[in-house]
């Protein structure tokens, strides 16, 4: 009888090592994906993507869950919203000293060949960061990729309700992306020959235009100045008060 207890408990002591090596092999793979790696930012193309030396690559970074407003699409052109998703972007990278990237659980990879990941500038989330001031929309959620999916809409709701950036204008987003149209007709009221004038309660007083140049030096223009004609903004604000609050110093001509 002592052989069957013997080989009952050989039975028992397999099984049991099977289940310890399933837990550890799942709980590597839980740390993998979740692991942060580091990277160094090359530039900042629009308000969801970026391009950065990724081991020892240059590769363009897709942001996931997140859209913003287009700024060189060469259909739908420069759309309202892009220009200051872009230098928020830009603003959060800039100031950060290490940015670091994290993959969901899906594909590394978009068919373009751009990394699709959570981008972190210090530690900090930059999409929960550009939600949260209305420049973007969560949005392209496929499965698997869908970690932070419910933290980001719970910080979009917060933005709605504010009516800040792209939530201004009722029905400029939609699950498809941003429509300009309805931007413009709630800027503009139409004139008898169908085209578009500025309305009175609209006309904007806004004519400070804030540029960061290739230093990085953040500069505001006023109207008038030598260089004001030739400037991108990359911001507008009605006061020069307002400009200096957001960091921006006056340019010398």
């Amino acid at each position: 009888m002592k052989w069957w207890i013997i080989l009952l408990c050989s039975l028992v002591l397999v099984v049991l090592a099977g289940c310890t090596l399933d837990n550890s092999s799942s709980n590597e793979q839980e740390t993998e994906t979740s692991e942060k790696v580091p990277v160094k930012v090359i530039s900042v193309m629009d308000g969801d993507t970026i391009k950065v030396k990724y081991n020892g690559e240059l590769k363009k970074v897709r942001y996931l869950l997140i859209d913003t407003p287009e700024m060189y699409h060469k259909q739908l052109g420069e759309q309202p919203y892009g220009r200051e998703a872009q230098s928020k972007n830009r603003e959060i990278l800039n100031h950060a000293k290490n940015v670091s990237l994290e993959f969901d659980v899906g594909d590394k990879e978009d068919k373009y060949g751009r990394l699709l990941a959570y981008v972190y500038a210090d530690g900090k989330s930059v999409q929960e960061q550009l939600v949260a001031e209305g420049l973007a929309r969560v949005g392209y959620i496929y499965q698997p990729n869908t970690k932070y999916v419910n933290e980001f809409k719970d910080i979009q709701e917060q933005a709605k309700k504010k009516k800040i950036g792209i939530w201004r204008y009722d029905g400029y987003v939609t699950d498809r992306g941003f429509v300009k149209s309805v931007v413009e007709k709630q800027q503009h009221t139409k004139n008898s020959n169908g085209t578009y004038r500025q309305k009175d309660n609209e006309k904007s007083a806004c004519t400070i235009k804030g540029n960061i140049n290739s230093k990085g030096n953040k500069l505001y223009h006023m109207p008038g100045m030598a260089q004001y004609n030739n400037v991108k903004p990359e911001k507008t604000f009605c006061t020069e008060e307002e400009a200096k609050k957001a960091g921006f110093t006056k340019a010398a001509r």
